[in-house]
């Protein structure tokens, strides 16, 4: 776990960042009506709840962030969390939360944080839209969402009034062209971007003043901290020159296909801020994937 300061910056980022999908219908929910501000927050109480809370995977983690959110900012009854639906003995899915809502509706949320690649081909998957490990897609998470795991709760809960969509993240588009041949149908207009790019392109930008700059430096994320805007002080550890980000990739993909989320820095007055945000993919990718 990264520090409490840390934590406390992907909650407001968790709740008050554009919803990556479109909210224009009831099935899909965005926060807005919710903004949620620092001084809302207890930074100690914040640390000591996600300390109990797995935070081994980015989706773990973000649903962490929700239940806190729910449970001591909105303070709303929460009736199911992470509840196992089980057939014949078998697990067979989950519902993320059901709660009443400050309107008194009963209401059945299926939460998601989702990072996927946006590519001018498809390579088979089925969609434009892929994740970093490419079999994961946009359109398969919707279909499931709205397919099956919102219906979930029609058997057993039968009392639900609302069933929503809770989806935050973002979408990276290649590095010479950004933005997609058309909108996806389910895709916010408002939501997040970044930028990809392969290994090979890397070696390019070598010069770029853009890139190799001298006030430009680098840093590669770890999960679950994939979330908020990046501020490091400048009594951190010092990120990467461009040199060195180039060299760290060539030997991460020397032994990996694992495709890394890298964030741009500049200096600012207190330290360090992220100016730019992209994946680097392996030069196979999505193949290689």
């Amino acid at each position: 776990m990264k520090s409490t300061q840390q934590v406390v910056r992907d909650l407001l980022w968790a709740v008050n960042s554009p919803a990556l999908l479109k909210t224009t219908n009831d099935h899909c929910c965005d926060s807005k009506e919710w903004k949620l501000h620092e001084h809302d927050i207890c930074m100690t109480h914040l640390g000591d709840f996600m300390a109990g809370k797995d935070s081994r995977s980015l989706g773990k983690y973000f649903e962490g962030l929700i239940s806190y959110w729910l449970h001591h900012l909105r303070k709303v009854d929460v009736l199911v969390e992470s509840f196992a639906l089980r057939e014949q003995q078998r697990t067979v899915g989950e519902i993320d939360f059901i709660f009443i809502d400050e309107q008194a509706r009963m209401t059945h949320w299926e939460i998601a944080v989702k990072f996927y690649l946006f590519s001018p081909a498809s390579y088979g998957f089925g969609s434009h839209y892929l994740g970093p490990n490419a079999v994961d897609t946009l359109d398969r998470k919707i279909d499931r969402i709205f397919g099956h795991q919102l219906p979930r709760s029609q058997k057993q809960f039968p009392n639900v009034e609302l069933r929503q969509a809770f989806v935050k993240g973002r979408i990276f588009y290649p590095l010479m062209q950004q933005g997609g041949p058309a909108e996806h149908p389910y895709l916010s207009s408002t939501h997040l971007d970044g930028l990809w790019l392969r290994h090979a392109e890397i070696r390019c930008m070598d010069g770029s003043a853009d890139w190799d700059a001298q006030n430009a430096y680098y840093r590669v994320l770890q999960k679950p901290h994939w979330l908020s805007l990046v501020q490091t002080p400048a009594t951190g550890d010092k990120p990467m020159s461009f040199r060195e980000f180039s060299e760290s990739m060539d030997q991460h993909f020397s032994g990996s296909q694992r495709c890394p989320l890298v964030v741009q820095l500049k200096p600012d007055d207190a330290g360090y801020v992220e100016s730019r945000r992209f994946f680097v993919v392996p030069d196979s990718w999505p193949h290689a994937a």
